[in-house]
C-alpha cells in the first residue's frame, strides 16, 4: 500500500506542471476556452504581432469567446447537419491531414535556396527578366522574387516526389468514362 501512494505521488508531481500548464481562461455556456487554445492560435500569428502583448492575447481570446457563441449557435440551429456543411468539414480535415503528413516528411532541407542556386537561376531566366528599357533587371532587384518562385518550385518537386513514393503503396482505380 506504501509503495502505490509513493508511485501515485511521483505520478501527481510529474504530471501537475502538465496539468498546471492548461488553465481556463474563459467559458461559454460551459465549454472552457484554455490557455492552450489561446496559445495555439498566439502561434500563427505572423511575427509582427507581439505574442506576449496582453492587448494581443486580449483580442484573441475574445476572438475565441466569440468563436464558440457561433459554433454553438450553428449547432442550435442544426447548421453543422447540412450536407453541404459536412462535406466542407470533411474536405477541409483532408487538407489538414494531407498538409500535416507532408509538413512531417519534407523536409526544410530539401527547400532550402543557397545563394548559389538563386544566382545560377537568375543567370538562366535573366533574358525573360527585362525591364521596361529593355536590358535584364539587376539581381538585387528581383532577387526576393526570384527565391520566392524557386522555393516554391522546389517545394512542389518535393511534394511530387514523396507522393510518388508512397503512391507505390496504395491500389489506385481511376473509374470514369473512357475517350
Amino acid at each position: 500500500m506504501k509503495k502505490l501512494l509513493t508511485a501515485a505521488a511521483i505520478i501527481t508531481v510529474l504530471t501537475a506542471p502538465a496539468i498546471a500548464k492548461t488553465k481556463t481562461l474563459a467559458k461559454v455556456d460551459g465549454v472552457a476556452i484554455t490557455s492552450e487554445d489561446l496559445n495555439s492560435l498566439l502561434k500563427t500569428l505572423p511575427p509582427q504581432y507581439d505574442k506576449n502583448d496582453p492587448n494581443v492575447k486580449k483580442e484573441l481570446l475574445n476572438f475565441l469567446v466569440e468563436q464558440e457563441i457561433l459554433v454553438q449557435e450553428a449547432k442550435k440551429k442544426g447548421i453543422d447537419k447540412d450536407p453541404e456543411v459536412k462535406k466542407q468539414i470533411e474536405n477541409t480535415v483532408k487538407q489538414i491531414l494531407a498538409t500535416a503528413l507532408l509538413n512531417k516528411n519534407i523536409s526544410q532541407k530539401e527547400i532550402e535556396v543557397t545563394d548559389k542556386e538563386l544566382k545560377d537561376y537568375y543567370n538562366k531566366r535573366k533574358k525573360e527578366l527585362k525591364g521596361m528599357d529593355g536590358k535584364p533587371v539587376p539581381f538585387e532587384q528581383v532577387k526576393a522574387f526570384l527565391k520566392a518562385q524557386l522555393i516554391k518550385e522546389k517545394q512542389q518537386k518535393a511534394v511530387t516526389s514523396y507522393i510518388n513514393s508512397i503512391k507505390k503503396k496504395h491500389k489506385v482505380e481511376i473509374i470514369g468514362e473512357k475517350k
